[in-house]
């Protein structure tokens, strides 16, 4: 029977979802309502090992899309172009996963910002778009779905809007017909342009897309007789390109932070699916290590609950007096992280996995794939 799981993707996600965490530690200058005059990314902790994190750290969500591609060309494309699945069990599936949590926290950061607000002479913390339309588009989880729209509330939530999106999209497509490698390459293509118009949804398409296309590689290389060397050479390319990248960033050898075109395709078109495909044919040909899904179990937790957290933490420093300096000190990013990973833990076993069970016990028909 095939695995319907590949647990190093799931890893990845985790790991992905962990980086953003760096690229928005930022944040912390913002504590006061403004951003700290004078501040510097050097000025964060860990800064000589962590630098490419925090110029780039960003584009981790672009390995979101290509991952739910993957395993969305995997799982669903041919049941939605086949009819095996419909329009309302294939969102109810997507809202049983995805709604709760945002709705909670969407509550949550309103509940905060609000405080945060009355406490910081009327400002936001970091995202100021926090209005009644505002929140009414993200109740509707299409807050990113128009070109250049602020990002508000739970500000990450923009890439699972846009994913969204991209699930509207994707059923469509399916179908009309639309098959996994040349036809998803062909959609992929179409966030090139938008680059220019809405990087953040040109990012979804590219990277969704071409999830869709690395799927279609996978499922051809997998029982190739060469596959193990294809594997290897894949493996070969992908480190090399992660520490071309690591080494261009940290030598400053290249242009960083979001607006970037000429590496959005780079990456969106090249290291994630190369990373994604290596991953994937190593596990198909190998062994699977059951405790990594635990990082891609969590993943949406930890991403959608870090920017709450760091929210609280904020509210906390106006009630101790701390400064931005504070959170700059080496022992307080460990502990952001051990406390993020165990509310993720927490949150995904007592809130998200039960709530999803229940909500798609109401409507029992087929097993859901597993995801």
């Amino acid at each position: 029977m095939e695995r319907k799981r590949l647990t190093s993707l799931d890893a990845l996600r985790g790991l992905a979802a962990l980086s953003v965490v760096f690229w928005h530690w930022q944040h912390f200058f913002a504590i006061s309502g403004d951003w700290q005059p004078g501040w510097t990314r050097d000025m964060q902790p860990f800064y000589a090992v962590l630098k490419p994190f925090y110029l780039q750290g960003w584009a981790a969500v672009d390995l979101f899309f290509v991952l739910s591609g993957f395993v969305f060309f995997w799982l669903y494309s041919e049941q939605v172009r086949t009819r095996a699945i419909g329009a309302g069990r294939f969102a109810w599936l997507r809202f049983s996963r995805l709604y709760p949590l945002h709705l909670l926290m969407l509550i949550a950061v309103a509940v905060m910002q609000v405080w945060f607000f009355r406490s910081h002479d009327g400002s936001f913390f970091v995202y100021g778009a926090n209005d009644v339309l505002h929140f009414v588009l993200n109740l509707l989880f299409v807050q990113n779905w128009w070109p250049n729209m602020p990002q508000s509330f739970d500000g990450p939530s923009w890439s699972v809007s846009i994913e969204v999106m991209l699930y509207v999209v994707f059923f469509a497509a399916c179908r009309l017909g639309l098959r996994a490698g040349w036809g998803a390459l062909a959609v992929a293509a179409i966030g090139i342009p938008l680059l220019w118009i809405d990087g953040h949804i040109a990012r979804g398409f590219i990277g969704f897309f071409m999830g869709g296309v690395v799927y279609a590689l996978w499922d051809r290389l997998r029982t190739a007789s060469n596959a193990h060397a294809i594997a290897r050479a894949a493996t070969i390319a992908s480190v090399a390109g992660w520490v071309g990248l690591y080494t261009a960033l940290y030598r400053d050898w290249m242009p960083s932070g979001e607006g970037n075109i000429t590496f959005s395709i780079l990456f969106g078109f090249g290291l994630c699916p190369l990373t994604v495909l290596a991953l994937a044919l190593r596990e198909h040909l190998g062994r699977s290590s059951t405790w990594l899904g635990t990082l891609g179990d969590i993943s949406y937790a930890t991403y959608m609950i870090h920017f709450p957290l760091q929210l609280a933490l904020a509210l906390l420093a106006a009630r101790f007096a701390l400064a931005p300096q504070f959170f700059m000190q080496s022992w307080v990013m460990p502990t952001f992280f051990a406390v993020l990973i165990a509310l993720g833990f927490a949150t995904y076993h007592l809130f998200e996995r039960p709530v999803q069970n229940r909500l798609r016990a109401l409507v029992p028909r087929q097993p859901a794939p597993a995801e």
